[in-house]
């Protein structure tokens, strides 16, 4: 189990909101304890330690991977859980979000926010909806994603003056596991509780921007 026991585990809350990622050998001792359970991404279904064991252990010279990662326990090896849910509530946590490119990417779900247009981090601009050269702020109210063609046009206009309207009202979004581990590794399993596909792999857009 030493590769794999920091391997990332997604918690989620009764309610099945994603709270917080935390180390799978965390979440093996809320399992071991009763404060949480493991999750089947396929089926939904709660499993203790022993119920995950028996639907997802192989004899260990089994040589497949079947597409998972596993662990090895005696003469078994097992699926490695990577989602667990707590059987008692928890807070979601009310951690500041830092204002940076690919946050903006991840709040305004990757489409610019006067066509609707997809972009990418390759692709995405920022637009300052009142133009710095006029006074206005890098905040979270008043950028948003824009592609770059409607970024030149808008110059440095408001959107009224150059035509163009919000998709959205820009605010400060609410904390969510994507932007505390967006940069780092996917796994599939996630993809019904968090959306993987918005999941930025360029450092540019993890600077915070300035004021």
């Amino acid at each position: 189990m030493t590769s794999l026991i920091d391997a990332p585990t997604l918690v989620l809350n009764k309610s099945l909101d994603a709270i917080c990622i935390e180390p799978f050998k965390e979440t093996l001792s809320k399992v071991f304890s009763d404060r949480a359970k493991f999750v089947d991404d396929e089926t939904f279904q709660h499993l203790t330690w022993q119920e995950w064991f028996d639907q997802f252990s192989i004899p260990v010279e089994d040589e497949g991977d079947y597409g998972y990662q596993w662990i090895n326990v005696t003469k078994f090896k097992v699926r490695l859980p990577r989602i667990i849910v707590l059987t008692e509530y928890n807070k979601t946590p009310h951690t500041r979000i830092r204002l940076t490119r690919r946050n903006l990417l991840i709040r305004d779900g990757y489409r610019c926010q006067y066509t609707n247009k997809k972009v990418s981090s390759r692709t995405g601009t920022i637009d300052h909806i009142m133009p710095k050269c006029r006074g206005g702020l890098t905040t979270w109210a008043n950028c948003v994603i824009s592609t770059f063609e409607v970024n030149v046009k808008k110059g440095g206009r408001t959107p009224k003056e150059a035509g163009l309207r919000l998709l959205n009202p820009p605010k400060e979004p609410r904390w969510s596991p994507l932007y505390a581990y967006a940069d780092q590794e996917r796994p599939e399993e996630w993809k019904n509780f968090v959306r993987t596909d918005q999941w930025n792999e360029f450092g540019y857009w993890d600077v915070e921007l300035e004021p």
